[in-house]
């Protein structure tokens, strides 16, 4: 017996005749559905390939010397992760907390230098210890760790800073005015091409502990917890700062008002289009100053005024004499002087981003572009 759908669509198709519509092409009997189970996707048990970057790491290259022999035949996984951020950390050198850096093997060698960074902040008068005053904000402080390395990428000494945590610090209270204007990069090429192509000297150097020069008001009272790993425990002393400190919200302010008026005192103006770029005339020469917070950049057409002035800035703050310029902010500088060129290189920033994002083993790729266009 034909069911009452079917005798509906017939009816339909009579009535759609007689009106003169086309008929319908009917439509295929839908199929019966099946009792059988789908079949599952098959995956592929195919190992991928590791990159030599990771077979370096296999076998032991790069790393702390930990057995990670099982990981030869893993894909990549999350303790291959961890295995390449603790060989780029490796790599780096620099220990993140104060934990970290008392369970490597160079242990003894951060805290040289951490007793040497406290040396030098009790020498200057950086603070006082005294009672932690009631209904007072507290500042917290940490240590900070770096390798300072050379040109070539040598180590050259370790370095550990003593900073105090600023985001504990209240505006209005603990301090006002932040902004602290430095040398742009734009300057610095403009220096040193003007010194390449005049042939003058060009000398650099740094203040030791900047930061630590510049003087806070009166007036200001901001405490500090100890440092980790000297503070006595059961002891309720803090540390009064009677300078400024690095991680301090006011502490590049602070040291850029102390040397400008030091500079104002030796006879250096403010440039008009760079206030991180310091200008004095001396009779008939020039000499011509930049600086990017510590690092300083000398130049001129005398080479004793020079040296005669970098004696006068040594005895306002101490610094470190680096003599003619090989690296700067990082920054490569190649000087040809019978050429009368210089060549930046930051081949070591670039080296240390591959490392960082695993991507030394990376192979180039052609990319197409347009012939002729200039894009800066």
């Amino acid at each position: 017996m034909p069911s009452p759908d079917s005798e509906e669509e017939v009816a339909d198709d009579e009535k759609e005749e007689e009106e003169g519509i086309p008929k319908r092409t009917p439509r295929a009997p839908k199929k019966p559905k099946s009792s059988e189970p789908a079949q599952p996707t098959r995956k592929s048990e195919r190992l991928p390939k590791l990159s030599d970057y990771a077979r370096r790491l296999a076998a032991g290259e790069g790393v702390t010397g930990e057995d990670i022999s099982d990981t030869a035949d893993c894909t990549y996984s999350a303790d291959q992760q961890q295995l390449i951020i603790a060989a780029i950390q490796e790599a780096e050198g620099d220990p993140k907390t104060l934990s970290e850096a008392q369970a490597r093997s160079d242990w003894p060698r951060w805290k040289e230098a951490m007793d040497r960074e406290l040396a030098t902040l009790e020498k200057a008068g950086t603070w006082s210890t005294v009672p932690c005053p009631p209904n007072k904000n507290v500042v917290g402080s940490k240590w900070v760790f770096r390798i300072k390395r050379k040109a070539d990428g040598s180590i050259e000494k370790y370095k550990a800073r003593l900073v105090a945590r600023g985001f504990t610090q209240v505006y209005g209270v603990d301090y006002f005015d932040t902004f602290s204007p430095v040398a742009k990069l734009a300057s610095f090429r403009t220096i040193l091409a003007i010194a390449a192509r005049n042939d003058w000297e060009i000398e650099s150097f740094d203040f030791n502990g900047a930061y630590l020069n510049g003087e806070l008001d009166e007036n200001k009272e901001i405490y500090m917890q100890s440092p980790p790993g000297y503070d006595s425990p059961g002891l309720t002393s803090v540390k009064r700062l009677h300078k400024s400190l690095y991680g301090l919200k006011q502490a590049g302010r602070r040291w850029y008002d102390t040397l400008a008026h030091a500079l104002a005192d030796l006879g250096f103006r403010i440039t008009q289009a760079d206030p991180g770029v310091f200008y004095a005339r001396v009779k008939d020469h020039c000499l011509i100053l930049a600086i990017h917070v510590d690092d300083c950049v000398l130049t001129g057409d005398s080479a004793e005024l020079i040296a005669e002035y970098k004696i006068k800035l040594n005895d306002c703050y101490a610094l470190t004499d680096l003599g003619p310029v090989h690296w700067l902010l990082g920054i490569k500088v190649t000087r040809d002087r019978s050429a009368r060129t210089i060549s930046l290189s930051q081949q070591s920033y670039i080296d240390s981003i591959l490392t960082r994002f695993a991507l030394v083993d990376a192979k180039p790729y052609t990319m197409p572009i347009v012939p002729g266009v200039l894009y800066s």
